[in-house]
């Protein structure tokens, strides 16, 4: 029997992002952030979330891509950062719209679609379901919101 990983497609802007559902810590309605001075737009501040500061970021920024405008569907979802980075426990990535669960398995997720393929912060294009869709790159990721961070 294959193999399915329950996990999480998340709507942002004209792309899908596929999320296991053990690195979300939360989807949260969009709060209000405090900006910070960073030099980078993706960065898009700080929120506090069950005590803690994290970075809020925009993958469409830090992919070189104008950022979606905001719906009453926009939110954040909270996702654990898994680098092991000091300081660095959660971030929140905006989003466009509600995630919705999706069994990813063997027979389910194939190699393909081109969406952001020069972006670093993308893992991989698939088809999952029948939908394009993008993994990210944590490694990447994370070790971009912690250099601006150790610059603030």
């Amino acid at each position: 029997m294959a193999e399915e990983i329950n996990s999480l497609l998340i709507p942002i802007g004209q792309q899908q992002v596929i999320v296991p559902q053990s690195g979300l810590a939360e989807v949260v309605a969009r709060e209000s952030m405090q900006p910070v001075d960073s030099g980078v737009l993706w960065l898009r501040g700080m929120m506090n979330w069950r005590g803690e500061q994290i970075s809020v970021i925009s993958l469409e920024l830090l992919c070189g891509r104008d950022a979606p405008p905001l719906t009453d569907d926009s939110r954040l979802v909270v996702l654990y950062a898994i680098e092991r980075i000091p300081g660095l426990k959660y971030y929140a990535l905006e989003v466009t719209g509600i995630p919705h669960p999706v069994r990813i398995g063997e027979t389910s997720l194939m190699m393909g679609g081109s969406q952001d393929a020069g972006c670093e912060a993308i893992a991989s294009n698939v088809i999952a379901d029948g939908d394009e869709a993008v993994f990210l790159n944590s490694t990447y990721i994370e070790a971009q919101i912690s250099g601006v961070l150790q610059r603030l």
